[in-house]
């Protein structure tokens, strides 16, 4: 298996850490009181954040963080009051900014909802090694996949938007793999533009997703799902996105193809049950 990077993890709240300590001092230009306090409450809390995740690293294990559900309650407690702070001072309900401050407080706002859904992919990653999780099989619009995906692609070109079709599976699991799906494209692919097109075999749904980016060299057709497997070291996440698509795609009786080849983009075929 791939080595974790755990810096991915860490860097980013030791970035937000870093911008809070220059804003209080000024480097920024000058705060308010009100202000200080709100970047004394998200420096404060993203120590908190840092020592939650380093206990994690070193001892419990990233595997085993659904084990203990005391991990995702501190950490929800600890980033909920983050991201409220943040989007407050974004807002300017404690003050107007300068436009030096508004990019800092946007980019560690971001940088919070970036490292909020790494922990939420290192989650179900625990979870699926622990075979915590369960699937329904119920029958539901799939038009929904293809929601999130473009909600997700808001700012991409999308070609040939899907008829409505009906899918059998986790509504839940299926619209989180798809949005991983999405999100992979966005950050890795460099492309402006995305396809997606659906065949309906009466019993199946083949719903076929490329984009014309960078693609990736693939040791073999399953190197790009292995967990924590990165197309390149300086590639954004931590490289579960494909690894929890194909997990939860399979785990409602789907499945899941990729291929990739360099300058050329990435075709991903999921293929889902349906009622004739």
């Amino acid at each position: 298996m791939p080595n974790i990077i755990y810096s991915k993890l860490l860097d980013p709240v030791s970035d937000i850490i870093s911008l809070m300590e220059s804003m209080m001092r000024g480097e920024f230009g000058a705060t308010s009181g009100d202000q200080r306090e709100c970047l004394k409450r998200v420096h404060a809390y993203c120590w908190g954040l840092h020592t939650l995740a380093m206990d994690v690293i070193t001892s419990l294990g990233i595997e085993h963080a659904a084990t203990r559900p005391a991990v995702l309650e501190r950490f929800n407690a600890l980033n909920d009051p983050i991201k409220l702070t943040l989007g407050n001072l974004a807002a300017g309900f404690d003050g107007d900014l300068t436009d030096e401050q508004q990019y800092v407080v946007d980019f560690a706002h971001n940088t919070v909802l970036s490292n909020e859904h790494m922990v939420t992919n290192i989650w179900h990653y625990s979870l699926l090694q622990h075979d915590m999780l369960k699937y329904a099989s119920d029958e539901f619009d799939g038009g929904v996949l293809i929601q999130r995906m473009k909600s997700v692609l808001k700012d991409m070109d999308m070609d040939g938007p899907p008829a409505r079709f009906l899918v059998i599976g986790d509504e839940t699991f299926l619209t989180y793999a798809f949005a991983e799906l999405a999100r992979n494209v966005l950050q890795h692919s460099g492309a402006n533009t995305i396809s997606i097109k659906t065949q309906d075999f009466g019993y199946r749904i083949d719903c076929s997703i490329l984009d014309r980016g960078k693609g990736f060299r693939q040791m073999d057709k399953h190197s790009a799902f292995l967990p924590f497997w990165q197309a390149s070291a300086d590639n954004s996440g931590l490289g579960l996105g494909l690894h929890l698509a194909k997990a939860f795609i399979e785990g409602c009786g789907g499945q899941i193809a990729i291929k990739s080849l360099p300058n050329r983009g990435t075709l991903v075929k999921v293929s889902l049950d349906t009622v004739p």
